[in-house]
């Protein structure tokens, strides 16, 4: 009869982030059995490679990060919908600076040039509901959801907040309070963009 694992999957997870937010992106699994105190041997008892174990906790803190995205469907209105995804990132990255750096490990596309047979389709599907989402919300606002349209959004919503707050998660550095409006401010003035690109066709 096989031993119980002494440790869950999500415990030597949450030791892999304490472990990569304590020795940045090349933690080795070493320092991920020092971090929860289990034999190195137990941990690739569960997860086979160390690429496996990051690729697991990179997914993990995606899709967490993906539950306040998903909220937004809860909204009446796509526009404030879609500023609130916006700023679900410097919030969700103040809060959970953890699985914020973990997102920082690789980008979807490098992770599934690299990813074991197993995560490649969990991988190659993570983004699909968020994306699926937003050109909902892209069509209901702008009754368009054109590649231009979509485009300007993604902008506004994914690409600028990321870019605003990459270098604080990046560094490990608390994201100021501030941000969040900078953020709002910033996808409104893209959002109108789009706004008005809507309107000259």
């Amino acid at each position: 009869m096989a031993r119980p694992s002494k440790f869950s999957f999500d415990e030597i997870l949450d030791a892999a982030a304490a472990a990569l937010s304590a020795h940045g992106p090349k933690v080795t699994i070493a320092q991920v059995s020092d971090e929860i105190g289990v034999p190195v041997g137990s941990i690739y008892h569960r997860f086979p490679s160390r690429i496996h174990l990051m690729a697991s906790l990179w997914l993990r803190s995606v899709q967490r990060f993906h539950v306040g995205l998903l909220e937004t469907a809860s909204l009446a209105d796509p526009y404030q919908a879609m500023l609130a995804q916006a700023v679900h990132q410097p919030r969700f990255c103040r809060e959970h600076p953890d699985d914020a750096l973990a997102m920082t490990l690789y980008s979807q596309s490098q992770l599934l040039a690299i990813a074991p047979p197993e995560l490649r389709s969990a991988v190659a599907d993570v983004n699909n509901s968020i994306w699926r989402l937003g050109r909902e919300q892209v069509l209901e606002y702008f009754g368009t959801a054109e590649d231009g349209a979509v485009d300007v959004v993604a902008m506004a919503i994914r690409q600028t907040p990321y870019g605003m707050i990459r270098s604080y998660v990046r560094d490990q550095h608390p994201i100021p309070v501030w941000l969040d409006d900078a953020v709002r401010a910033a996808a409104d003035a893209i959002l109108q963009l789009a706004v008005k690109q809507t309107a000259n066709k």
